[in-house]
């Protein structure tokens, strides 16, 4: 079962209004504009201006010095309620430590299926494996290893056959593919797909 997550930073509105959501801090007020109401309102909310919109929800408060981050605490949430995929708002852009954490959570939890997304990036862990992956919705695509990994693109601007990609090279930035890429990784990936289709900027 899918589920969406918003966390303080704005990223606009959410792509999808058909699947129930959790406020993580002040996520409540980006949701709130989108006249979305949420299962529930997690998180310190330090950074929630208008604390009367809490009202009439459930709300699951911490404290602010804790180990965990709000984020971290409301994807336990969700996992702890049966959801399995989770879209993921307001953690690209403002705080770069927040988002390097998500960014490490995925790497720790491969089997938990998370995209981020913000008006113009999708970001996710790729499995190794090969894949056949849909570009169109957005014009560019970038990919990360933190392992020694040996890759394969098709069907792309530049493509590449048996490269070992070093988790410092960064020659996978702003690739371009056509229609449908095909990829084949010996190891995990952070895929990035930017400049959503009717997106505002990128380059």
């Amino acid at each position: 079962m899918k589920i969406g997550l918003y966390a303080s930073m704005n990223n606009g509105d959410v792509f999808n209004k058909d699947i129930p959501y959790i406020a993580v801090d002040g996520g409540l007020e980006h949701l709130h504009r989108q006249s979305i109401k949420p299962l529930c309102a997690i998180g310190d909310f330090d950074s929630l201006e208008h604390k009367e919109y809490l009202e009439g929800l459930e709300v699951l408060t911490f404290p602010t010095h804790k180990d965990e981050t709000d984020t971290e605490l409301a994807i336990s949430e969700a996992l702890n309620r049966g959801y399995d995929e989770i879209d993921l708002y307001g953690v690209i852009g403002g705080r770069i430590d927040h988002f390097l954490g998500v960014l490490i959570y995925l790497r720790q939890h491969p089997d938990i299926k998370i995209t981020l997304y913000d008006d113009i990036n999708r970001i996710y862990l790729l499995p190794k494996g090969k894949h056949q992956i849909d570009c169109t919705d957005y014009k560019y695509f970038s990919c990360f290893t933190e392992k020694t990994c040996t890759l394969t693109l098709k069907n792309c601007d530049y493509p590449l056959d048996g490269y070992i990609l070093e988790p410092h090279d960064p020659l996978c930035i702003s690739n371009q593919c056509h229609g449908i890429l095909t990829i084949e990784n010996s190891e995990d990936l952070i895929f990035i797909e930017s400049q959503r289709i009717g997106g505002t900027y990128g380059e």
